[in-house]
């Protein structure tokens, strides 16, 4: 059965490319390129062998672990240093595919000394891609890095395939999560400043003349019009977010003022923070084994054994290579940070690349100012660690290794916030206000 047609016109008058997968080993994906100067050579039934293709990608969909009603997708890893390093991060990417619900059908990794300015990976990469993608019934392809405008159109054009790249393939999963007003107005904030350099080469309908009332006059260009559009909806949308800020400003200038102490989780996404946060503080935050399924800080009280009231906060998960647009939409909610008297650094025991997750933490926190906050790490999902993992992280960082999941060892979470709390904040405490600071009017 052929999996796999395509005729490709060469550019010499009547000259063809016919290129088909050989039976009896599709899986195997060995294809032939024959050359055609007359397509009546061709000796080849249209009709059964349409049938034939249709069925086969359907059949590659499935056996390739596509699921009904998800959206099947190929993905690209690309690196410019070591094959190793694209091959963990692209297992990353795929954790993100499927947070925003896709199946993943294949992965493919590149390396290069240098980027093609065109296609990234190169054109006979991409030809293989292409191969790959409707071997499996990739309906569209994901990068692992950020694309320019000009390599997702021609890499688009070259395999006829919705192309998309890291950055947003995070920002789908910030929409689909968002249920707040403010999570979908930080969200669509980010999508705007994202998409209006990406304007350009979007068709012939934005390069088409325009005219009338709110336009510059009957000469200006559609693709000018939309940028210009774009820029009104950013400054809205800035102008709603700053005032989320000043809120949240007063609300942790009343909490430093009454000296409750805050603790504030931060950590790498999926590691566990919000199961931590539910364990200690009794309460029911959404948990999902997914990446960013917490986008709005919530903070509830907590007491701890020695009679101190606190408040703790739970706030959006970290990755590698955070969206610019992402962190600067989001500085509302990373703003929270600021009026931390601690940071818990969550980390996961069980994760191969714990040491990698801990350092892009720390690099986003230096980056959005708040690196001088007091912070401890803990470790979290003992249970899937192995013992002499979790005993050389608990001694290499001096911190305790703990279960949020079976509620293990949670008492050496409280005796730390004991600890570093006495040490760090004063005890001028007045509990009256607190119920007043979790609910302000």
């Amino acid at each position: 059965m052929i999996g796999l047609l395509e005729v490709k016109n060469e550019g010499a008058p009547g000259k063809f490319q016919l290129a088909y997968i050989l039976p009896p080993n599709p899986q195997e994906k060995k294809w032939e390129i024959t050359n055609y100067h007359d397509l009546g050579q061709v000796d080849l039934y249209c009709d059964e062998l349409i049938e034939d293709i249709e069925n086969e990608l359907r059949r590659g969909y499935y056996e390739h672990g596509g699921e009904r009603d998800k959206e099947g997708v190929l993905l690209v890893g690309f690196s410019t240093t070591y094959r190793s390093e694209a091959e963990e991060s692209i297992k990353e990417l795929k954790s993100l595919a499927i947070s925003a619900n896709k199946a993943v059908l294949d992965s493919t990794v590149q390396t290069r000394k240098k980027i093609d300015p065109r296609y990234l990976i190169g054109k006979g990469k991409i030809n293989e891609v292409i191969l790959t993608a409707k071997h499996v019934g990739a309906e569209k392809i994901i990068f692992d890095v950020e694309l320019s405008p000009a390599q997702v159109k021609a890499i688009s054009d070259e395999t006829n395939l919705e192309v998309q790249d890291r950055t947003q393939l995070i920002l789908e999963i910030f929409a689909k999560h968002a249920i707040t007003s403010e999570g979908k107005l930080q969200v669509k904030l980010a999508q705007l400043k994202y998409n209006l350099p990406r304007l350009v080469g979007q068709g012939v309908d934005l390069s088409q003349l325009g005219g009338g009332i709110g336009t510059r006059g009957p000469g200006e260009m559609k693709l000018e019009e939309q940028r210009r559009t774009f820029r009104k909806q950013i400054d809205l949308l800035e102008k709603q977010i700053d005032n989320i800020s000043k809120r949240r400003e007063h609300t942790r200038k009343k909490r430093y003022d009454t000296g409750i102490p805050t603790v504030t989780f931060i950590g790498y996404t999926n590691v566990g923070k919000s199961t931590l946060f539910n364990a200690l503080t009794k309460s029911g935050v959404i948990v999902k084994n997914k990446l960013f399924s917490t986008l709005n800080p919530t903070t509830r009280k907590m007491r701890l054994p020695n009679g101190r009231q606190i408040l703790v906060t739970d706030t959006v998960g970290f990755i590698s290579e955070l969206p610019k647009e992402l962190v600067s939409a989001f500085r509302a909610t990373l703003e929270e940070l600021g009026g931390s008297s601690l940071l818990i650094h969550v980390a996961d025991a069980s994760d191969p690349m714990v040491e990698d997750r801990i350092e892009s933490v720390e690099k986003i926190l230096e980056a959005t100012g708040y690196e001088s906050i007091p912070r401890q790490i803990i470790f979290n999902k003992s249970d899937k660690a192995t013992l002499p993992v979790s005993n050389k992280l608990s001694r290499v960082y001096n911190a305790p290794v703990v279960s949020a999941l079976d509620k293990t060892n949670l008492e050496d979470v409280l005796s730390v916030l004991e600890n570093l709390l006495d040490k760090l904040v004063e005890p001028r405490l007045d509990e009256s206000k607190v119920e007043l600071l979790l609910n302000p009017v």
